[in-house]
């Protein structure tokens, strides 16, 4: 009579686990290629709180431990103020904001931007971290030989005032039938919260480069971070001391929209770096400072002046709002 060994019998029930985990998991990589077509989209949300137990439907796309974006996610994605594509990214465990920013293509200061007040030293699992999405990640047609089975499918969730032009022209760059057919519209109109499949995208990393395609902000950002840099190094001048204040700051929404971050400001020396907080945004940037504030445009509670870069960075919509500063000398 044949005996079989311990580790052969491990072997074996390793073996039948293989192969149940492998049948899960084609289970639910057709379930999610079943509800990733638009006319199936109604099955989703009617079935949405079973659906979401399966790794492929969370509410944001989360990855796993090495990989931040599988094809078993779903990329929701909406436009922000800037008209840029926003998704939020779930952190789980074994995921940092320092090896998602590189994901995603983009570095620290980029990252903390979309993410006013996130603490890149002290980020906690399950928190939702807001990536920009470049166009031209975007995969929006089949080519011969594609699998969507290898890629996330991509929608978007329609916001009111949207239309096909919109979608089409400005967001998406694609032809107005082609987002017409894919959320299956007679009448062209579109409804608030409907989700428009748009196409896919691939679980490989970001390239830096595409991220920096997308004109202006990464620039503006890219000089943020060298002002930044500038201002921390005056921490290791023991000749120095950090002052304070804070009051309002000012900008004229007409100005040139450049990419210079400066400020005018009395107290901090000309040509030094200093630093700025929005407490509404929280957000922190920095800007050279090119001389004091003229006499003709001074009032009581003015603290600085800034360029037009510089309060777009600070999350600014008003002509007038409250800061905080920070300047050595």
């Amino acid at each position: 009579m044949w005996r079989i060994s311990l580790r052969a019998r491990k072997e074996i029930r390793w073996a039948n686990f293989s192969l149940a985990k492998r049948d899960k998991q084609e289970t639910e990589r057709n379930l999610c290629s079943f509800f990733a077509k638009p006319q199936r989209r109604l099955g989703y949300l009617i079935l949405a709180p079973i659906l979401t137990l399966i790794p492929c439907f969370p509410l944001h796309a989360t990855g796993d431990s090495t990989r931040y974006l599988t094809p078993r996610d779903t990329v929701y994605l909406s436009i922000n103020a800037g008209g840029e594509k926003i998704f939020e990214h779930k952190l789980v465990k074994g995921q940092t904001v320092f090896s998602l920013a590189k994901f995603y293509g983009l570095n620290l200061d980029m990252l903390k931007y979309y993410n006013p007040g996130l603490n890149v030293d002290n980020v906690p699992l399950g928190k939702k971290i807001k990536v920009p999405i470049p166009n031209r990640s975007i995969i929006r047609y089949r080519q011969k030989g594609f699998n969507p089975r290898q890629y996330a499918p991509v929608f978007y969730r329609v916001k009111a005032g949207d239309n096909l032009y919109r979608l089409g022209k400005v967001y998406f760059r694609m032809p107005e039938d082609t987002i017409k057919a894919r959320a299956k519209l007679k009448d062209g109109a579109l409804q608030p919260g409907q989700l428009v499949h748009i196409g896919w995208i691939s679980p490989f990393p970001i390239q830096a480069e595409a991220q920096a395609a997308r004109p202006p902000m990464p620039t503006t950002i890219k000089k943020a971070a060298e002002l930044k840099e500038k201002f921390e190094a005056y921490a290791k001048n023991k000749k120095l001391t950090l002052n304070r204040n804070q009051g309002i700051a000012t900008w004229q929404k007409d100005m040139p929209n450049g990419q210079n971050h400066y400020a005018l400001h009395d107290q901090a020396p000309a040509g030094s770096v200093i630093e700025i907080y929005n407490p509404v945004t929280r957000r922190t940037v920095y800007a050279r400072v090119l001389g004091k504030i003229p006499g003709a445009s001074y009032t009581n509670n003015m603290a600085v002046m800034l360029s037009q870069p510089t309060a777009k960075l600070l999350g600014a919509k008003d002509p007038k709002f409250f800061v905080k500063i920070k300047f050595y000398k």
